[in-house]
Formats: structure tokens, sequence, C-alpha cells
């Protein structure tokens, strides 16, 4: 969708909930719009190199704190690991969590894409 389209469209959603004039308020949409599509490109590049390699990256925790993680979801990688593993049972996540292989912890782990800081 065109942005600047979706950019009317919320501001004219919006404009009834806040006394804000409709430019200022159209200012305000426009910087979240932007910003929340360079999140989701920067979450997109996470999921497409933890699919093809070891990657390094941090986020926030549910309780506030800051966690740097190296882990992976490249299948050679996760074939190699669960040849020495005992069975578990998995645990079932939040179908909008981002999961991951947690090198670090041997297990798997996943944050709330909104938490996402960076790649490194």
């Amino acid at each position: 969708m065109d942005t600047k389209r979706l950019i009317r469209i919320l501001t004219k959603k919006l404009e009834p909930h806040f006394g804000m004039t409709t430019c200022a308020l159209q200012q305000k949409v426009s910087s979240a719009v932007q910003e929340a599509m360079e999140e989701t490109s920067e979450l997109e590049d996470l999921l497409e190199q933890l699919h093809t390699r070891i990657v390094r990256f941090s986020y926030r925790k549910t309780d506030g704190s800051f966690r740097e993680a190296i882990g992976t979801l490249k299948p050679s990688v996760l074939d190699k690991l669960s040849a020495g593993m005992k069975p578990r049972r998995h645990t079932s996540w939040r179908s909008d969590c981002i999961v991951y292989y947690d090198l670090d912890r041997e297990d798997w782990r996943c944050f709330c894409p909104e938490n996402f800081v960076t790649m490194n």
C-alpha cells in the first residue's frame, strides 16, 4: 500500500481521539508509520539472516532488561544440534513472536517483534 494513503487513512481514523490539528496529527502518524516500516524491514532482515547463518542480535525482554543473543534458524546447524539432543517437549509459542534457537542457552527462545533492538 502507498504510505501516503496509509497515513491519510490512519489520520482520519485517529483524528476524533486527539485534540490536535489535522496537520499536526498527520505529521505524528507519518513519523510513526515511517518508524514502523523501518523496524519491519530490520525484522525481515533478521529473520532472513537467522535462516542463513548464526546471528548476534539484541532485544528487550518482557521485564524491560536487554538481552543480547546469539541464535540461528539455519537448518544445517539445527540438524547437527538436534542429533546430540535429548528429545524434549516442545513449548508452544505465541504466533506473533520471533522464535529462534539460542546457541548460548542451547534452547529455543522467542521475543516480541516490537522489542527487537538491533542486529550486530
